[in-house]
């Protein structure tokens, strides 16, 4: 079964100027810079588009579902280059479903639960290991690049400089 699943964020079109950074925002732990980056980027034309699993687009938002994939995606991709037994979850309300990740050699078994009455068909999902991580990276890229050029004073905190490189 070729795999569907995907996870991109396209960047704004349509906004040039830099974005205002309240001085007040909590900027110290990761968590928060992560929320806090999402926020900004909803205020712009950055879209996040999630398809897999028999659905092509997942009702996913920046400001919310962004941010809970971002603070996972350190450790999800530490998980799978280790070739480890890893999840990601997706917990927002109307969302609600989890990604198992199931490490078969080079490749991976992707699983996904629902937690509402929608139902994943098909259930599984296989793809090379290396495409996933490749994924997840640009994802992470993507998001450090687009902070970069809209919230400057944001993207060059740590570790936002190491993603946009490539380096997670």
């Amino acid at each position: 079964m070729k795999m569907t699943f995907r996870i991109v964020l396209e960047g704004p079109v349509l906004r040039d100027e830099v974005l205002f950074v309240d001085p007040a925002e909590d900027l110290e732990e990761f968590d928060s810079v992560i929320m806090y980056s999402c926020e900004l980027l909803s205020e712009t034309d950055c879209r996040l588009l999630v398809g897999g699993f028999g659905q092509d687009v997942w009702p996913v938002s920046i400001d919310y579902d962004l941010s809970t994939i971002l603070e996972q995606l350190p450790t999800l991709i530490a998980d799978l280059r280790a070739g480890q037994l890893t999840e990601l979850d997706f917990y927002a309300q109307g969302v609600q479903r989890i990604l198992d990740f199931i490490p078969d050699g080079e490749m991976l078994r992707i699983r996904c639960r629902s937690g509402t009455s929608w139902t994943p068909e098909p259930e599984f999902e296989v793809a090379a290991k290396e495409d996933i991580v490749s994924m997840l990276t640009r994802l992470a890229s993507d998001f450090a690049s687009i902070l970069q050029r809209v919230a400057p004073s944001i993207g060059t905190l740590m570790p936002f400089p190491q993603w946009a490189a490539g380096r997670l």
